[in-house]
């Protein structure tokens, strides 16, 4: 994009290394390794992969119109001189019931439900004894402060470069700040083994509790034990058996673990949605939990790709979800979550058990807390494979315009 090295040194060294090279930390191991992605990795025996310089995500409301709007943008980019290296088509699989629209992924569940209030945003803020009461903006932008009361590290560029005053001054002295009001994305497309995860609930429905009525209550029981809410997106609770049905009300978001759950009887303690935001479940109480947890949090978005499962059959192409996240702090906020909470094996102080859907294990297991015994999960395999993805710096309004303008490196120094 024109920068200098001195320039992209001042960029974080995980956004630095890129997704690929934080493999190890990620958990991208096996066949989840950047060898085997479709993007942003490099395959055995292939040419090094060419860095991908620019991410253009394209919206619309119709496919028609989307593929005008590609077209358009392909060839004002190969006019440019840009080569495209992949392209991933996606789109919400929406559902409305009641006057509501919501979102389901693959697995059949509502996704997006769980996000955080930024402080000082448009949107109301909600009262201040629920969960989710509202967040730094630091958390997510660049340039404010955050949940520690401090602005995030923003990359800079010499104020030489910038003649045209379009970038605010850092706080070093004779540097301009390239980060402001800008932000991070993290992407990975994550595939779906959906007849797989269905063939398990199978095998496995015998796990539920009599309370089950049938072999579809009892799978479904299970699936929501597994990522740790109910498919229509209602909070897991102690001694159900079903989902509760929520007529035209949204699905609640205003609970926390140890105050109503905390021995997980309800959500399981490594469950998928416990651990990627245990709220006040942490030890050793909850208000401090509360308070990390908070320290943690990202701005979550996800877009299904390939067919519905109700069309049947498993696609050539694969199904999915393509995973988005905004996060002014990608080692502390992202990639905490992935190895610290997702994948961590001692978490809820149990062992050897790490994220039941989305870790990569070949042969894991679950605790399911019940009275008078706990039930255990056997042979959990992973259900969700990494295929590529990358970490990709939103600018702000300005920075876009210092970047449309800036003079490359080689012809600053000719």
């Amino acid at each position: 994009m024109g920068l200098d090295e001195p320039s992209l040194q001042t960029f974080p060294y995980e956004f630095r290394q890129g997704m690929a090279g934080r493999a190890h930390v990620l958990g991208d191991t096996g066949p989840n390794a950047p060898e085997h992605w479709d993007f942003g990795g490099q395959r055995p025996g292939s040419p090094p992969p060419e860095d991908i310089h620019l991410l253009l995500l394209l919206y619309a409301r119709g496919e028609e119109l989307l593929r005008t709007v590609l077209s358009r943008q392909r060839q004002r980019l190969a006019a440019q001189g840009f080569r495209e290296l992949y392209s991933q088509h996606a789109t919400h699989l929406r559902e409305e019931k009641d006057g509501h629209i919501f979102f389901r992924e693959h697995f059949g569940f509502r996704d997006s439900l769980s996000q955080p209030v930024i402080r000082g945003a448009m949107k109301p803020p909600r009262d201040a004894d629920d969960y989710d009461s509202p967040i730094a903006a630091g958390e997510f932008i660049l340039g404010h402060e955050n949940e520690y009361q401090e602005k995030p590290l923003s990359p800079s560029v010499p104020a030489s470069q910038d003649p045209q005053a379009r970038l605010t001054p850092a706080e070093s002295p004779g540097r301009k700040d390239l980060g402001l009001n800008g932000t991070y994305l993290v992407l990975r497309k994550l595939e779906q083994d959906v007849e797989g995860f269905q063939a398990f609930l199978e095998k496995n429905k015998a796990l539920a509790p009599t309370g089950c009525r049938d072999d579809e209550k009892k799978k479904e029981w299970l699936k929501a034990k597994l990522l740790g809410r109910w498919p229509n997106g209602a909070p897991l609770k102690p001694g159900q058996h079903e989902a509760p049905d929520l007529g035209a009300n949204p699905p609640s978001n205003a609970f926390r673990y140890a105050q109503e759950d905390g021995g997980g009887l309800g959500c399981p303690v490594t469950s998928h949605v416990r651990r990627t935001n245990p709220r006040d479940a942490l030890a050793p109480n909850p208000d401090l939990s509360l308070k990390m947890s908070r320290r943690h949090r990202i701005l979550r978005r996800g877009i299904a790709y390939g067919p519905s499962p109700k069309e049947g059959g498993a696609p050539p192409s694969g199904r999915g979800l393509i995973f988005m996240a905004l996060n002014a702090n990608i080692g502390r906020q992202f990639e905490f979550i992935q190895q610290s909470w997702m994948n961590h094996e001692k978490a809820g102080r149990l062992y050897n058990e790490r994220d039941p859907v989305a870790s990569g294990h070949a042969r894991g297991m679950m605790t399911l807390p019940a009275k008078p015994l706990r039930r255990c999960v056997m042979n959990l395999q992973s259900f969700v494979t990494m295929k590529g993805g990358g970490y990709f710096f939103l600018p702000g309004v300005k920075a876009l315009e210092f970047l449309a303008h800036l003079t490359p490196p080689a012809a600053r120094q000719s």
